[in-house]
């Protein structure tokens, strides 16, 4: 059965780069969780759990990985520097990017967004961010740390993308404030999401490049316990589906990343609903290209 596949993602057979067109980059990173710990082995549990899906996507009626998907060896984690670590993942998107692969990256923590998207802003100096999220990440540093998962966001506005965050429910009194001077960070709370089409908002952001940043714990914990920091009242699957089949539709992405993933073990639901959510925007980017 499925113990004779590769360890890759979708149990696909590797193939060389020269043939990919996606990259799904394994990043265990996990230095500055501030709850539940194990988003390290969120990449695994979530490559483990894609070896049971089915490769037929039946709502765009595709087989996304006959477009070509390669999965690298995971980036070894840096113990002693979290900007070292930055650095490694930045270098190693690199090579992919370089190559024109759309590279999904699978956390470990968000942190490690920071660096991919300043990659992927080199080649895309438009780029503006589509950030799903319970928390607002825009702390000027948390714990003493700049690179905390809890800044990233902060980060990113520094190096002047435009961000669109969707499902915000958790935000400190700091950040608010912030964000009076903060012009480039557009902020969606989950209960005005609630009160509006949500499905539908993706069609109103503007046109341009852009690079999707999913927090896991954008999903109500009902759907997705497994995650670092949940918090009550988030989205549901088909919530989160609908905006990204919308927005993919009518706008162009060229990266993206999934994280904070803290498995319980490599057989829970969240590690398999992740695995589902990456391949099902594969096969919307992939329905896109091909239309």
């Amino acid at each position: 059965m499925n113990d004779a596949l590769p360890y890759t993602f979708g149990g696909i057979k590797q193939i060389p780069l020269s043939r990919a067109k996606f990259v799904i980059l394994p990043v265990p990173y996990e230095s500055t969780v501030s709850f539940k710990p194990g988003t390290r082995f969120g990449p695994e549990a979530i490559i483990f759990s894609s070896r049971f899906m089915e490769l037929y996507e039946e709502e765009t009626h595709s087989e996304p990985y006959l477009e070509g998907i390669l999965t690298p060896g995971e980036i070894v984690q840096e113990i002693d520097s979290a900007g070292k670590m930055m650095k490694k993942i930045q270098n190693t998107a690199r090579k992919f990017v370089e190559k024109n692969c759309f590279v999904f990256t699978l956390g470990g923590e968000h942190s490690i967004s920071f660096p991919l998207v300043k990659e992927h802003q080199k080649k895309y100096p438009d780029l503006k961010i589509l950030h799903f999220d319970a928390h607002a990440d825009l702390r000027i540093q948390y714990e003493g740390s700049k690179f905390s998962h809890a800044s990233v966001m902060r980060r990113i506005s520094e190096i002047g993308c435009e961000i669109y965050s969707f499902g915000i429910r958790s935000i400190s009194k700091d950040e608010v404030e912030d964000l009076k001077k903060l012009n480039n960070v557009h902020i969606h709370f989950a209960h005005e999401c609630r009160n509006h089409d949500f499905v539908n908002m993706a069609k109103t952001l503007p046109q341009g490049n852009y690079y999707i940043s999913i927090d896991i714990d954008c999903f109500d914990p009902c759907f997705v316990p497994d995650t670092g920091t949940p918090e009550p009242g988030g989205f549901s699957w088909y919530e989160v589906t609908g905006f990204l089949k919308n927005f993919i539709k009518t706008h162009n992405v060229v990266g993206a990343d999934l994280v904070e993933l803290a498995p319980s073990h490599h057989y829970c639901a969240s590690a398999f609903l992740a695995a589902k959510l990456v391949y099902k925007v594969i096969a919307y980017i992939t329905n896109r290209r091909n239309s």
